[in-house]
């Protein structure tokens, strides 16, 4: 396996976690790849979202690529305060150029260059959402480093696990105040907004809702109902404007998971007795959607 950073001109990097080519002696097969974008509130990346998600789809044939995107703190170093060069949308470039990079090497990396996967969590799913619904806004295109091909930002299909993807009510934020989630409110809202104090336009320009287009790309999406830190109404209104514009779309919004669960798997938690294997299902799942999305 070839594990190995690549870093970006930003100085945020990705984590390579590539198999050999040889499947069985003299047998060569190139594989579809996955970049994973962690959750973390645009202030940390979430270690659980990270390395364990790389490796579960990498054993289910997968290359895999973890984006570690600009985010608003240094968890090794909170001393610096808020990072002032994590302003959104530095992290759609990011992923962009992680992408272009990855399909100059899918020779060297054995990767199917026409099969290509986002799968991001909370916040990160922010980041793959809108790089499936802006991968042809010039506001975004004109900042990259390449001039890209025609379609080459368009990755085949995007798996969102309960993701940000427009500002929570304030009703839903009032009724769901949790102190984890306070802690980082004031970086996440500089990395987004730079105030805490956003205008509706900020706020708008956030929400990945307002950016639909019959262009976006195809989405798989899950999300739990009781989930206390993203609206999961948000993502059943996204998957229906979705629907209205005859994007391919698959939706999973289970009964219980709350947020942050990630694998629900052995990757993930200290004890076996925690682990609700119902909630694990949409691992199966969003392998079997990425196949069909690419024709295999």
């Amino acid at each position: 396996m070839l594990n190995q950073k690549v870093y970006l001109s930003s100085g945020a990097y990705f984590e390579t976690y590539i198999m050999d080519s040889e499947i069985n002696y003299r047998e060569y097969r190139k594989r579809p790849a996955i970049i994973v974008a962690p959750g973390g509130a645009y202030a940390i990346h979430a270690t659980k979202e990270s390395e364990p998600v790389a490796l579960q789809f990498m054993q289910m044939g997968y290359q895999t690529f973890v984006l570690k995107y600009s985010v608003g703190s240094d968890r090794e170093h909170p001393e610096r305060g808020i990072l002032k060069n994590a302003k959104y949308p530095i992290q759609i470039i990011e992923m962009f150029e992680a992408l272009h990079i990855i399909k100059q090497n899918s020779e060297e990396w054995n990767v199917d260059a026409n099969q290509i996967y986002l799968m991001g969590f909370s916040a990160g799913g922010h980041v793959c959402a809108s790089c499936g619904v802006r991968w042809d806004d010039t506001i975004i295109t004109n900042e990259l480093s390449f001039v890209p091909k025609k379609e080459e930002l368009k990755v085949n299909g995007i798996v969102l696990g309960y993701p940000f993807l427009t500002p929570n009510s304030e009703e839903f934020s009032s009724t769901h105040q949790l102190e984890g989630v306070e802690k980082v409110q004031d970086i996440m809202k500089y990395v987004l907004y730079q105030t805490n104090v956003p205008s509706e336009e900020q706020l708008s320009k956030v929400d990945l809702y307002n950016y639909i287009s019959e262009n976006s790309v195809p989405m798989f999406i899950w999300h739990s109902i009781d989930d206390p830190v993203v609206d999961s109404r948000n993502s059943t209104r996204f998957i229906s404007k979705l629907l209205e514009y005859n994007v391919p779309v698959e939706y999973h919004l289970f009964g219980h998971g709350e947020h942050g669960k990630a694998l629900e798997n052995q990757l993930t938690h200290m004890d076996d007795a925690d682990i609700d294997l119902h909630l694990n299902m949409w691992v199966n799942m969003a392998d079997y959607w990425m196949k069909r999305m690419g024709g295999k």
